[in-house]
């Protein structure tokens, strides 16, 4: 190979950096118990993960109850392995993932993911995310 067609250190295997998590925070753990309540409902539970299928609800919940665009929220999907999974990214690049665990995270490609609008509803807000809104802050009374 020439000098010329070497690739450089810097190119050499270069991909996009892992994504960096945001840290745990009360309103994520909010959530995931509104979430873990929903689950005490739900009598189909199909998945591998503990709140699998909740993604898009758990993403929607959070997003308007931490303020949305106005905090710096934006709404991330991937198609995955046969699924759709749904995370925000906060005002500084982080992922805030409500329910993928630190294992399945750890090797999820956020780097593949695409903003994408939460589904227009004349309400705002859809049905499901609306009530993990309400328990959170029933919870919080």
């Amino acid at each position: 190979m020439s000098p010329s067609r070497a690739k450089s250190p810097s190119s050499a295997g270069a991909r996009r950096a892992k994504a960096s998590l945001a840290p745990a925070d009360k309103l994520k753990r909010e959530v995931q118990a509104a979430l873990s309540e929903e689950l005490a409902q739900d009598q189909y539970r199909n998945g591998h993960g503990r709140y699998d299928g909740f993604a898009y609800v758990a993403a929607e919940a959070y997003f308007h109850l931490a303020g949305g665009y106005d905090a710096g929220l934006h709404s991330m999907q991937l198609r995955y392995r046969g699924k759709s999974h749904w995370w925000l990214l906060d005002s500084e690049g982080r992922v805030v993932d409500l329910t993928l665990g630190p294992r399945e995270s750890s090797s999820f490609p956020y780097h593949r993911g695409r903003r994408r609008p939460f589904r227009y509803t004349p309400a705002g807000i859809s049905r499901r995310a609306q009530t993990i809104v309400e328990r959170v802050k029933a919870a919080r009374a």
